[in-house]
Formats: C-alpha cells, sequence, structure tokens
C-alpha cells in the first residue's frame, strides 16, 4: 500500500513539475464561465494553470460579464478569446503580466494589423513547430515556436492580406484576412501524402547499356537549415535589398528565398539571387542563379549558376554552371561546368568541364573534358581529355587524352599527347609530336638498349627514349685495364638525335653527345669529348638491329693540366686539328667510327 501511495506521489509531482514547466501561455486548462466577471474569470484560470496574474486593475473592467467555455485550450486561446486582442501578455517567473495592448493609429494609406494564432496538423490536431508564415506583399514573416504559436505584425496597405504557410512535407496554405482590427486565427495544415508527390519512374535499360552514373559533388550552403529555407518553395522577387548580415536587412528572415535585382550587404548577405549586380563588403551569399556582375570583399558563395563578372578578394565558389569572368586572390571553385577566363592567386578547381582560359598563381585542377589553355605558376592538373595547352612553372598532369602541347619547367605527363611535351623530364603513353628535355620516355615511342664500341672506349652502353624524330639518350663507357685501375679510362654522357625512317628495314641515325671523360677516379679538369654520329641502323629481326656509322670527335681539355688519360692505345686515328686557345682550352677533332647492336 505504501508503495502504491509512493507511485501516485511520484506521478502527481511528476506531472505538477511537468506542467509547471511549460510556458504559462502553452498550459492547457478546461473552465466554463457562466456570466462571470472578468477578474472573477482570471482568478479561476490562474488556480486552473497554477500561476498568478499581475495587473492594472483599472485595465479589466468588470461592467461586462463573461459566458464561455472552454475545453483543452490553452490559457493564450483563453485569454485571447476574452479580450479579443485588447490586452497584451508577458511572462516573467510563474506570473503573467496583463497592459493593455498598444493601439497605432493607422495613417492614411496603412492600417496596422497583429496577427497571432497557431498552426496544427490537419490530420492530428498537434501543433507544428517551425512553419514558416508569412506575407509576400510586405516580406513579413514569423516562424512557429516549439508550441506552434505565432505573432506576426503587418503595415497593410490594402483591405485583404493573403498569408502564407509553408512547412516542409505540407501542403502550402492561403489565408485572406481583412484590414480593421487584430486578427487571431488557428490554421490547420494538411500533410503530404503519397498522392500529393509526383514520381517519375526511370526508364529501364538492359545491363549491357546501363551506364552507371558517379553521384555529382554537390555544395553544400550555409542556413540550408533555416525553417524559411526548410520550408518555403516560392520564389519572391524585390528590386533592391540592403543586408548588414544575413536576415538583418530590408528582406528580414524571408532574405534566402528573394531574388534581387541589386543588392548591397554591408557585411555578409543572403538571398535567393540576384538578377543585376551584388556587392558584398565581406560575404555574398546566393542560393540560385547570380548574373552580370558580384563583387565581394572576401568571398561569393552562388548554390546555382553564374553569368557574367564575379570578383572578390579571397574565393568565389560556385555550386552550378558558371558563364563569366572570375577573378580572386585564391582560390575559384566551381562544381559543374565553367565557360570563360578565370584568374586566381592560388588555385582554380573544377569538377566538371572547362571552356576557356585558366591561370592560377598555383594551380589549375579539372575534373572532366575541357578545352581552352591552362597556365598555372606550379602545376596543372587534368583529369579526363583535353583540347588545348597546358603551361606550368613545375608540372602538367594530363590524365587521359591531350590535343595540344605540354610545357613545363620540371615535368610533363600525358596518357596520349598530340602535341608538343617540352620539359626537363617528360612521361607518355603515346604522343603524336616530339618530347623536347632532359629525358623523355613515351610508351609506345621509341626505346632502344644499346652496345657498341668505338675506337676511344671499346665497350657502350646506351639508353635511347622517346619518338624517332627526337629521343634522348644517356651513355656510358670504360676502356678496362684489370691489371691497372688507376689508369682504366672511364666516361658517362648524354645526348639527343632523331632517327628519320629510309625503309621498312633501314634508319638513318644522327646524334650530337657530349661525355665526361675520366681516368681511375673522377677527372675535376676539363675533359668532355664531343661527338656527331651520322650512321645506318638496320633491322634485322624485330627488336634487333646492327648498327654502324661515322664520328666527327672534339676532346676539350686545358693545357696545363697533365693526367689525362690516354685516349687511344690499339688505333691512332689521324688528329686533323689540334689548338689551344686563349683561355688555356686545347681542342683536338678527328673522325672516328662506331659499330654496335640495339634491341627493343
Amino acid at each position: 500500500m505504501r508503495l502504491i501511495l509512493l507511485l501516485a506521489f511520484l506521478f502527481f509531482a511528476h506531472f505538477g513539475f511537468a506542467r509547471q514547466k511549460a510556458p504559462i501561455l502553452e498550459r492547457t486548462i478546461t473552465i466554463t464561465f457562466s456570466n462571470e466577471k472578468p477578474t472573477r474569470a482570471l482568478n479561476q484560470i490562474s488556480q486552473l494553470g497554477n500561476f498568478s496574474f499581475a495587473y492594472n486593475s483599472s485595465i479589466i473592467s468588470d461592467t461586462e460579464t463573461i459566458t464561455f467555455s472552454f475545453i483543452n485550450k490553452t490559457v493564450r486561446e483563453v485569454l485571447n478569446e476574452i479580450f479579443k486582442g485588447s490586452i497584451s501578455y508577458k511572462e516573467k517567473n510563474n506570473h503573467l503580466i496583463l497592459t493593455r495592448a498598444p493601439v497605432k493609429k493607422p495613417t492614411a494609406s496603412t492600417t496596422v494589423v497583429v496577427i497571432s494564432g497557431y498552426v496544427e496538423d490537419a490530420a492530428t490536431k498537434e501543433r507544428v513547430a517551425d512553419a514558416s508564415v508569412y506575407d509576400k506583399k510586405s516580406i513579413t514573416s514569423v516562424v512557429t515556436d516549439e508550441h506552434g504559436h505565432f505573432k506576426m505584425k503587418l503595415d497593410q496597405k490594402d483591405q485583404t492580406a493573403s498569408i502564407a504557410i509553408s512547412k516542409k512535407d505540407y501542403k502550402d496554405t492561403l489565408v485572406t484576412i481583412t484590414a480593421p482590427g487584430n486578427q487571431y486565427l488557428n490554421i490547420s495544415i494538411a500533410p503530404l501524402t503519397k498522392d500529393s508527390v509526383i514520381i517519375t519512374a526511370a526508364t529501364s535499360l538492359p545491363d549491357s547499356v546501363r551506364e552507371e552514373k558517379k553521384p555529382e559533388e554537390k555544395l553544400t550552403l550555409p542556413y540550408q537549415d533555416e525553417p524559411n529555407v526548410q520550408n518555403i518553395s516560392d520564389t519572391l522577387y524585390r528590386k533592391a535589398q540592403i543586408s548588414l548580415v544575413p536576415f538583418v536587412g530590408t528582406n528580414g528572415p524571408l532574405s534566402g528565398n528573394v531574388i534581387n535585382d541589386y543588392s548591397f550587404n554591408v557585411f555578409a548577405g543572403y538571398s535567393m539571387g540576384t538578377h543585376q549586380i551584388e556587392v558584398g563588403g565581406l560575404f555574398n551569399i546566393d542560393r540560385g542563379d547570380v548574373r552580370w556582375l558580384q563583387i565581394a570583399g572576401i568571398g561569393n558563395l552562388v548554390g546555382g549558376n553564374v553569368y557574367g563578372i564575379q570578383a572578390s578578394g579571397y574565393f568565389n565558389v560556385n555550386g552550378g554552371t558558371t558563364t563569366a569572368i572570375q577573378a580572386t586572390s585564391f582560390g575559384n571553385v566551381n562544381f559543374k561546368d565553367f565557360t570563360g577566363i578565370q584568374a586566381s592567386g592560388f588555385a582554380n578547381v573544377n569538377l566538371q568541364s572547362v571552356h576557356g582560359v585558366s591561370v592560377a598563381g598555383f594551380a589549375n585542377i579539372t575534373k572532366s573534358y575541357s578545352k581552352g589553355v591552362q597556365v598555372a605558376g606550379v602545376a596543372n592538373i587534368q583529369g579526363d581529355n583535353y583540347s588545348g595547352s597546358q603551361f606550368a612553372g613545375l608540372t602538367n598532369i594530363a590524365t587521359r587524352r591531350i590535343d595540344g602541347s605540354q610545357v613545363a619547367a620540371f615535368f610533363n605527363y600525358g596518357k596520349k599527347v598530340r602535341g608538343t611535351q617540352i620539359g626537363v623530364f617528360n612521361y607518355a603513353d603515346s604522343l603524336g609530336g616530339v618530347p623536347i628535355g632532359v629525358l623523355s620516355i613515351v610508351k609506345h615511342g621509341y626505346h632502344k638498349i644499346e652496345v657498341s664500341g668505338d675506337e676511344v672506349f671499346y665497350t657502350n652502353v646506351a639508353f635511347r627514349t622517346g619518338v624517332q624524330q627526337f629521343y634522348n639518350f644517356l651513355l656510358a663507357g670504360m676502356q678496362p685495364k684489370p691489371y691497372d685501375k688507376a689508369n682504366t679510362v672511364w666516361t658517362f654522357g648524354y645526348g639527343l638525335g632523331t632517327a628519320p625512317r629510309l625503309a621498312k628495314w633501314l634508319d638513318l641515325n644522327i646524334d650530337l653527345s657530349s661525355q665526361q671523360v675520366n681516368k681511375g677516379g673522377f677527372t675535376k679538369e676539363l675533359s668532355v669529348l664531343n661527338k656527331i654520329y651520322v650512321g645506318l641502323d638496320f633491322h634485322i629481326v624485330k627488336k634487333l638491329s646492327i648498327y654502324t656509322g661515322v664520328t666527327l670527335n672534339g676532346y676539350l681539355t686545358k693545357a696545363t693540366f697533365t693526367d689525362y688519360p690516354v685516349l687511344f692505345t690499339d688505333y691512332q686515328p689521324h688528329i686533323f686539328y689540334d689548338h689551344t686557345f686563349n683561355n688555356n682550352t686545347n681542342m683536338k677533332l678527328w673522325v672516328g667510327g662506331k659499330l654496335g647492336i640495339r634491341i627493343l
């Protein structure tokens, strides 16, 4: 028995506490008045609601009586029905302070109307929180509180006003009110059902022709969770707006639902879009399209398409297609196709195609097929086919086909290159033009490993890479002296050349090379052998050839240095030119020969 009493006590204590925790105006009561004076009615209401009233007795008249019946109504609803909007309510602690409602005299052209009430679910009768209640003409709006209540003041010029109520997953509702007097409304909104939504089925395709679509990157904007942004599908229009920060300006809480012709944002602004000009001291944020001119001190953030000129001090980020001139000190980021000119102090990043010119201090990064010109201080990175040329201070990377040239100070990479590669190092799967650099590798190009001998070095190895029109090669050679390592002569060097095809089985070779000649260890004094080689390459079988030719040799040394290697041991060619110049450099010229085999 004691346990039952204890549980009952805890239940009622909890119930009373929860009831007391609710705002006074939202506490529900059931009460009936029959010719009751207002002051006595207030006493009964306060007892049922477990609170107290505070008011000046002069504002409550007992000359009239009250006859009403209320069943499960909030205190607010009861008071609204009793006083018809003539009394204002304010909560403080557990007291409800009553004051006379201010009466604003209407002007000749404007009537002031206060609209208040509840928004409820038409099916369940539950109150709906975070519903948007707004007037399109005046751009006035409020959002229902957690109890579904709203209060909105309108400066109404016409005799009637249309108040719209919108809530995500509910049908839009329109209520017409008249101008005279304040309005108290209980508005029901109907939830959307399956029949309310049109579903379009995708066309069924066979697995053999169905193409798997990769999910597109989408731009997430700030304030997407704002109730008016979530609820309202209508687009409102204004000639011009001024804002201090988002939602603090002439468009107020409906800023994110309004398209403006002209928009001026002192610090930052938020709108549905701009049709002419938008200027922001720090930021411009637009959910939809922007056209013609957008300027921001720090950044522009646009969820839709951009047409015209977009400039900022730090960044431009666009979620839709961009047809414009973009300029910023740090970065331009476009989630869909870009057409125009973009210039950035740091990077241009495009997640779809680019048709135009991209100039960046650091890098241009593009994901899909593009065409135009890319110029970057450090790198150009192209994720799909590209029609145009790439110029970079460090590297160019084209992961698929590029119909153009790549010019970089250090490295070029292209899968299929239709133009020329110019850089210290170049790599391509296939190349339609000529690679120019210290080392160029073309996977489906010209590769040769060769072993040869000449009048100086009986054993030489070299690796040739590039294309037949133009290739590079690295070489090394030795004149071995197994029993006299201190006098062993060895060499390494670099060369370039061309191999025009004379017949299916025969190539012409023309090479220029330069190599360091050493004795024993590395010879630190000038000891450079330069060669011009002209010869023939005979294809014996696939990936095997024999080549031979003549060389014009020029050996440069210092005349005052005496510890040079002996070049010729078994054969002494005719040195037809031996001259020491004024700078103490000696040159010897002779004609020699070369014979070797090549594989690959």
